[in-house]
């Protein structure tokens, strides 16, 4: 089977996947311009990159790079990881037989009456849909897509990955003692900080120790305003944009991603999760998903401060319950959320539509 992939950075796990291709008897092509510390992996499994970044969905020099590509490589499936990837190849497949697989992990943004969507996930060229969560995948499913064609695979993980010590609380002006919520993220408004904002600020008095980590870039005026408004800014740590934000986790006693909307799987929540801190999210997206429902984690409503400052407060006071979900949740990213499934899975499905190119 010769797979060319179509990414954007390639991140860990879509690295491993593609490694793990490989490994199970793929020959492997990726148009993308992987992350650095990724590229000695996907080499040492001989997958080739060539490096191209997409710069719209009509990107005319990146559809015939694909056009190029599968006819050169004789590729038998392609793989779209990105909307702008997804398009071009839809373009760049046109009069070929080879079939064309989308990833989708998000819920929103598509209709029939959307031309965009025609040239996306909706295209009759798309003949499998790749969704990262059961929710994404009943979102699929609602706009009219068979259940034969929107499939869901879980984007995988290995704890192992995320063994690297944090730095010393001390660093970002914690308290070793302190209690710390932390939460990671883009700060858009569908992230719901402001949210986190107004929950921690309504325990600072009941809780002494409690301290509020924010990890990210501030994209929301209202956040500015809110953190201006924190009645005591020596518990509030903003650390903005960090590379190392992965080692950060493990710096909070529980994490939180208060989304209000179109949430798939945070990456920051499953990368606390692998490092034994427990979660609480809006029941959003696959957020549920992510912690088991509540077997795993704790979720909330979204838009709710005062569910959020009861959840808060509840592992504030209960050490032994944060300590068990925080092993809950980690076994849960062990076994649920496995990159050897994720790797399993995916080779199973562009095996399946394999087809001699012409």
């Amino acid at each position: 089977m010769r797979v060319l992939a179509i990414a954007t950075t390639v991140d860990k796990p879509e690295a491993y996947i593609f490694a793990g291709l490989a490994r199970a008897g793929a020959t492997v092509s990726i148009i993308a311009t992987p992350i650095p510390e990724h590229r000695e992996l996907l080499t040492a499994h001989g997958v080739e990159i060539i490096d191209y970044s997409f710069s719209n969905r009509f990107d005319i020099k990146g559809v015939r790079l694909i056009k190029r590509i599968v006819r050169e490589r004789n590729i038998d499936v392609v793989y779209a990881l990105s909307n702008r990837g997804l398009s071009c190849s839809i373009l760049g497949l046109v009069n070929q037989r080879v079939p064309l697989v989308a990833y989708r992990g998000t819920v929103g943004h598509l209709s029939w009456f959307d031309p965009t969507s025609w040239i996306s996930y909706l295209n009759p060229k798309v003949k499998k849909i790749m969704c990262v969560s059961q929710a994404v995948q009943k979102y699929i499913l609602d706009l009219g897509i068979s259940s034969e064609k929107a499939v869901h695979v879980y984007k995988g993980h290995d704890i192992a990955w995320y063994q690297a010590a944090p730095p010393p609380r001390s660093s970002l002006g914690i308290p070793s003692d302190a209690f710390v919520v932390g939460c990671t993220a883009v700060m858009r408004p569908v992230k719901g900080v402001d949210v986190v904002l107004e929950a921690v600020t309504s325990l600072l008095k009941e809780l002494p120790k409690l301290h509020l980590l924010l990890v990210g870039s501030i994209k929301d005026p209202v956040i500015d305003t809110l953190i201006k408004a924190f009645p005591d800014p020596s518990r509030l740590h903003l650390t903005g944009y960090r590379t190392d934000a992965t080692r950060l986790a493990r710096l909070s006693n529980v994490v939180v991603m208060a989304s209000k909307t179109r949430e798939g799987f945070p990456k920051s929540i499953i990368e606390a999760m692998s490092q034994g801190v427990p979660a609480i999210v809006t029941e959003v997206g696959g957020m549920p998903e992510l912690v088991g429902r509540g077997s795993a984690g704790i979720m909330i409503p979204p838009s709710d401060p005062q569910a959020l400052a009861d959840a808060i407060r509840e592992l504030y006071n209960n050490p032994s319950r944060t300590q068990t979900l925080g092993s809950l949740g980690q076994q849960r990213i062990k076994d649920v959320f496995n990159i050897n499934t994720t790797i399993k899975k995916t080779h199973e499905i562009l095996s399946e539509l394999t087809v001699p190119c012409s």
